[in-house]
């Protein structure tokens, strides 16, 4: 890896083997025309493995660890083996913009911000492919301007490398996104968004395996909701009929806003309600039993 890269690009990899070496051969090839490395992270036993065999380039480097890791843990090791100036983290089913790696670091520079990003857009235009994409990402969707922002996604951000290491505490459990970034606007950081740097989402997840993987993941936030808010579970717990209300709010907001998205939501609205109510019972019984290592078990 070469030592004047400007930017670190993380990529955490987790039963990603139809995507994952798409990814990473766009992101590499935009190391040609900008000084930049790619860290990619996977755990020893993800099957995912097989698909980049034969895989190398100068600009890449591949980080398998031990255990059981989730996407959180895998982006925090990541962060941990970077070194350039700057560190981006993206997906392992994304596709980029040309230019994308420059375009971060030219906004960072240009806005003076402390982080920057851009929307995500859907890949998969099936109904079950827009039901993941409005659960996940909704409040993600272009159009929107460019300008000060209270939130990225967490697969298209990008961070000064300083800044991380100043709150490397926040992440010893992971690196959890919507966390991190809170407390880093609660102590004074900026984020600026750029509506041109959108990435490509093209996750694919059949239906009867996104159901528990939604429910995995609402039961993990709500187990560190409970420590985050020091011993509250019964207010939350007295909330939690409230907790599907409010997430198919936000989704209908966001499409509300963007309205030639009407029609996709129409037809995907039962599988969204779905995965909206998995996560609702997830988060539930984290509020009630903790995560029982379904932390380690998030995508």
């Amino acid at each position: 890896m070469s030592d004047s890269a400007a930017v670190a690009v993380v990529v955490p990899i987790h039963g990603a083997r139809g995507t994952v070496r798409r990814t990473l051969e766009a992101l590499l090839e935009q190391t040609a025309e900008y000084p930049a490395e790619v860290i990619a992270v996977i755990a020893e036993d993800d099957a995912t493995r097989e698909a980049l065999e034969g895989l190398t380039h100068p600009h890449l480097s591949l980080v398998v660890e031990s255990g059981k890791l989730g996407v959180p843990q895998l982006r925090r090791i990541g962060v941990e083996r970077s070194s350039a100036p700057l560190v981006a983290i993206t997906e392992d089913h994304c596709l980029f913009p040309p230019g994308w790696i420059r375009g971060l670091a030219e906004a960072i520079e240009r806005s003076g911000a402390d982080v920057c990003g851009g929307p995500v857009t859907n890949g998969l235009d099936s109904w079950a492919g827009w039901a993941q994409y409005f659960t996940r990402y909704s409040a993600f969707m272009a159009p929107r301007g460019e300008g000060w922002t209270q939130s990225l996604p967490g697969n298209n951000a990008c961070y000064r490398r300083d800044l991380l290491l100043k709150n490397s505490r926040l992440l010893e459990a992971g690196f959890w996104e919507a966390e991190f970034n809170a407390s880093l606007l609660g102590g004074g950081s900026r984020f600026w968004f750029s509506p041109q740097l959108a990435v490509v989402q093209s996750q694919h997840r059949g239906m009867l395996e996104y159901i528990p993987l939604r429910y995995r993941h609402g039961r993990c936030y709500g187990a560190r909701r409970v420590a985050a808010t020091l011993g509250s579970r019964w207010k939350l717990l007295a909330r939690s009929p409230l907790i599907p209300v409010v997430l198919l709010s936000r989704i209908l907001r966001a499409v509300v806003n963007l309205k030639a998205f009407w029609l996709r939501f129409l037809a995907a609205g039962p599988l969204v309600i779905t995965y909206v109510l998995a996560w609702s019972a997830g988060e539930i019984v984290g509020y009630l039993w903790g995560a029982g290592g379904t932390c380690q078990e998030t995508d």
